[in-house]
């Protein structure tokens, strides 16, 4: 009996010492946990206390890593050439030449014209008739009857001169493609001679040469031989109609030039000849020609310059696409900047046609690409700074030291 209360006695001991070693254990495995918070607290103090000194690091280490090296400088070089040459050639192509002989941009188009028509030449010779004009004709013919300026008597109100570009349906761009490509196959001319739309015939000589215009003729006959011709003569219809867009092309960039598309259906001839002055469909032609090569330059140099990103050098693609956009934002601001200056600086000098070689296109990019580019690399630089703040206060985990003292005392 005694030693069964001696074994009690013994066992309860050893579970007090059991008890007390850990409860002695979770105690230093607190004071260690407590240690490791207290060190990490004074770290973030330390961080929050020289968050200012962090932060100027910060952007010195973003500014670093988007600023432009030698190799950058090199695309930068390249971009700026292309963009130079995009200006220079668009100016050259579009430069404004007199019309007739001696206008190379004019001669290289008949050529074509030429070229493309004569696929067209079945070997007949037709006469021409009224509202027909023969597929001959069509092809072999230089101009167009609604670029007539000679008159038959009485028959010399229409319009005056050179303004007939002004006063003709066919010389719009694109009310030209209707009325245009009638007039060619019918041998016609249609003004508009507000609130009316007229349509004359146009007699030429017997080489079909010299065109005059003659007595009026019917805009609706007209219209309804031209639509005819669909119908059994689809090869004359082709080639008027290119006839037509390469007509339009040759007159583009001569000193009267096209005049917007319905201009004269709203304005008068006056006020739409004062207008292509200063803006035609040529311009037009030659802002999106210019705008599109841009855009196309701009990609290559993206393209390029992101195949030489290094991972191990920058952050993210994102920093280093800041580099890309500041390239082609300084290439515009080299290229378009210096022809803006010396076509001011010819303005200035008198020179009105220089207000006609600025880099209209060039400039427009420029200025919509100034505002995006600002609000992305704010967007980029501040996740950068920010983010790399925050990683800096919150640290690495703890990793605390598990304490299982309610588990091991239940025991």
């Amino acid at each position: 009996m005694w030693y069964n209360k001696y074994r009690k006695k013994i066992l309860e001991l050893d579970e007090l010492r059991t008890k007390r070693k850990t409860l002695a254990n979770a105690s230093e495995t607190t004071l260690r946990n407590m240690e490791k918070i207290q060190n990490e607290s004074a770290r973030v103090a330390e961080v929050a206390k020289n968050s200012e000194n962090i932060i100027h690091n910060l952007n010195e280490e973003f500014e670093s890593q988007t600023g432009l090296n030698k190799i950058d400088v090199a695309v930068l070089f390249i971009a700026i050439c292309l963009q130079c040459s995009r200006i220079y050639f668009i100016n050259k192509l579009t430069k404004t030449e007199k019309a007739g002989q001696g206008n190379k941009k004019e001669d290289k188009l008949h050529q074509l014209q030429n070229k493309i028509l004569e696929k067209f030449d079945n070997g007949k010779k037709d006469t021409p008739c009224e509202y027909y004009a023969p597929l001959n004709q069509i092809i072999t013919g230089r101009g167009v009857p609604y670029d007539a300026q000679a008159f038959l008597g009485e028959y010399q109100k229409l319009f005056k001169g050179a303004n007939h570009r002004f006063s003709t349906l066919g010389h719009d761009p694109i009310v030209g493609l209707i009325f245009g490509t009638t007039n060619i196959l019918t041998n016609t001319i249609t003004c508009i001679n507000k609130p009316l739309i007229t349509t004359n015939h146009v007699v030429y000589d017997a080489l079909l040469k010299n065109p005059k215009i003659g007595i009026p003729a019917s805009t609706i006959l007209a219209l309804k031989n031209g639509v005819q011709r669909v119908d059994g003569d689809m090869a004359s219809v082709v080639a008027a109609l290119i006839k037509q867009i390469i007509h339009i092309g040759t007159d583009m960039f001569t000193p009267c030039g096209i005049q917007l598309p319905f201009a004269n259906l709203i304005l008068d001839k006056k006020t739409v000849e004062k207008l292509t002055k200063y803006i035609g469909t040529g311009d037009l032609v030659k802002f999106g020609t210019s705008f599109k090569i841009a855009n196309f330059i701009d990609t290559i140099i993206s393209v390029f310059h992101s195949l030489l990103f290094d991972e191990t050098r920058y952050s993210s693609f994102d920093m280093y696409s800041i580099k890309t956009r500041k390239i082609i934002d300084y290439s515009y601001t080299i290229a378009t900047g210096s022809n803006v200056i010396i076509n001011a600086i010819r303005i200035y000098e008198g020179d009105e046609k220089a207000i006609k070689d600025i880099d209209y296109a060039g400039l427009l990019i420029l200025l919509s690409r100034i505002f995006s580019d600002i609000d992305f690399q704010l967007k980029i630089k501040e996740e950068f700074i920010l983010g790399n703040f925050n990683k800096m206060i919150r640290g690495t985990p703890l990793e605390l030291e598990e304490i299982k003292l309610w588990e091991s005392l239940g025991k």
